[in-house]
């Protein structure tokens, strides 16, 4: 129930979503704002984004509660600021897996992670990329927390990359990739089951932005095959 920087997930969660809302607001006031287009996802705008972030908090929280995860919410802001809509729909989800508790059974995206508490902290990682981007649409920046950074980076060895393998969006790593935290006192992660592995080196921050390719490959990091392997989809 506690994330890697000590605090409880759902905390994590109301501050995370919180921030994500700030961001909305903010863009509420400022002419245009909306309209601003995110890099990393070039069909959507900042208001698409936040649409996209609500819908996602709400099909998780009614996964919890035992929804049909094939049936996607197409629930969007109506008479309603885009930002007081995603506040509603953040708290529904905090709501929902407080309500549930960690240990409630339910559908996830990997059988041995069964419990609610896979959505703990997966919708905080959905957060914490897409404030990223929210943030960078707006030219802004925002710090992330190192130790939060790295368990994402953990994440997507353990569930996201996995899963695009098992879909067959991808084909498997040829070279696993092992990566390293600068800031964070942990064990490498390794990406891929391959035989022959690179290392990549960077603050954990970097490595998450990179494996979500939200930053470009940066030099520093790790030898030249490093960035081909990183240029794949790692994630959906």
């Amino acid at each position: 129930m506690i994330s890697p920087t000590g605090r409880p997930w759902l905390d994590e969660l109301a501050a995370s979503t919180g921030r994500f809302r700030d961001v909305l607001a903010a863009a509420e006031e400022d002419d245009g704002a909306l309209d601003s287009p995110v890099a990393a996802c070039p069909e959507w705008d900042l208001r698409a984004l936040g649409v996209h972030l609500g819908q996602t908090h709400l099909w998780a929280a009614g996964i919890v509660q035992g929804a049909d995860p094939r049936q996607r919410p197409r629930d969007e802001p109506a008479g309603q600021s885009l930002s007081r809509w995603y506040a509603s729909a953040a708290e529904a989800l905090r709501k929902a897996l407080a309500e549930a508790g960690p240990e409630a059974p339910c559908w996830t995206l990997v059988r041995h992670q069964g419990t609610a508490l896979f959505w703990q902290r997966r919708q905080v990682h959905e957060t914490m990329v897409h404030l990223w981007d929210a943030h960078h649409a707006v030219g802004q920046t925002a710090a992330l927390d190192p130790a939060l950074a790295f368990d994402g980076v953990a994440e997507v060895a353990e569930v996201m990359y996995p899963r695009m393998l098992r879909a067959k969006r991808v084909e498997p790593l040829p070279k696993r990739l092992v990566l390293t935290a600068t800031d964070v006192d942990a064990d490498p992660v390794t990406i891929g089951e391959a035989e022959q592995a690179v290392a990549v080196t960077a603050p954990a921050e970097q490595l998450l932005l990179v494996v979500w390719q939200r930053i470009p490959w940066r030099q520093q990091m790790g030898p030249a095959e490093a960035e081909s392997l990183l240029s794949r989809a790692l994630v959906p």
